[in-house]
């Protein structure tokens, strides 16, 4: 998972960019329960590594 910078010399195209691939490190929210084992690559896939179905509800209202 990469850290996002937004610098202020940054072009609203190249912000706009920046933001929407902040989605590739949340990942997909409808896969919020899915079980998932290896090395988590985004922030669902670290959620269904969790064996409590109480942390993946509460992770999927966190996350919104």
């Amino acid at each position: 998972m990469a850290d996002r910078n937004t610098p202020t010399t940054m072009t609203f195209e190249e912000w706009r960019i920046e933001f929407n691939e902040l989605g590739s490190d949340v990942g997909d929210i409808a896969n919020i329960n899915a079980e998932f084992s290896g090395t988590p690559t985004d922030v669902v896939e670290a959620v269904g590594t969790k064996s409590s179905k109480g942390f993946s509800i509460a992770m999927a209202v966190a996350l919104g």
